[in-house]
């Protein structure tokens, strides 16, 4: 596909995991717990093929960090698979409790999270001792975005596979997005995707976004998603 246009921003995704603790290979008196059932409204219950390396590992951290933090810690530490990493913030929510994190996607080896908590450590970082952990999280990611824009609105993740962007009209309520999710669902031929909320700056402008994840990632795709977006504004919006 020819890329029309890569575009660097930074921006968030918020979305409800499943969590589960992560206990071997890490520092003392630590936590970390990892994201186990990725894009589950696209692949179920689980994965067809349970990944062997983490998927999305979560550093619980004594203080929050901004990303700008984590990217500079990152960039400091000295190790081979740094570069291959996807460094980002969170703040997993578990009812009322709130614990922050450093989010590390890409990591290729579960024995070796105690040495990369370890060169954290080295710049400073500190680590949450105690984090109460539940079954579900709804977790807010603030990090980088590297798209290459298809048509107006529309983005492919440049660094990640089988994922799209639908940039939305306005900004939109939790209950209109899941209404228009249910009418896709529900009332069209469209392969079956995971999708998600978010949000980017583009321009100095906080623009709603949808993460789209499915093998059979289309611009036609893209489109049908942000074409049944306008319907629901033409409807509801006066």
């Amino acid at each position: 596909m020819k890329t029309e246009q890569l575009i660097h921003v930074c921006g968030s995704i918020v979305k409800e995991e499943s969590i589960v603790p992560v206990t071997a290979h890490i520092a003392e008196h630590t936590v970390v717990a990892e994201a186990n059932k990725p894009y589950s409204d696209y692949y179920g219950i689980a994965p067809f093929n349970m990944p062997t390396k983490p998927n999305s590992l979560f550093l619980f951290t004594a203080q929050y960090y901004m990303l700008e933090e984590a990217l500079r810690f990152a960039r400091l530490i000295d190790m081979s698979c740094m570069q291959s990493l996807n460094i980002a913030v969170s703040v997993l929510n578990f009812g009322t409790e709130h614990y922050p994190a450093i989010r590390i996607k890409h990591f290729p080896d579960y024995q070796k999270i105690d040495k990369l908590q370890q060169c954290f450590m080295e710049q400073g970082v500190e680590f949450a001792r105690k984090v109460h952990l539940h079954e579900k999280a709804v977790i807010k990611t603030s990090k980088c975005f590297m798209l290459e824009r298809i048509g107006d609105n529309l983005y492919l993740d440049h660094g990640q596979t089988k994922t799209g962007y639908v940039a939305l009209p306005r900004l939109i309520n939790n209950d209109d997005y899941n209404e228009v999710l249910a009418n896709i669902r529900n009332n069209s031929h469209s392969p079956l995707f995971d999708a998600v909320r978010g949000a980017i700056i583009l321009d100095g402008i906080v623009n709603d976004i949808v993460r789209i994840y499915t093998e059979h990632i289309t611009p036609d795709l893209l489109r049908m998603v942000q074409k049944q977006f306008e319907i629901f504004e033409l409807e509801h919006v006066r």
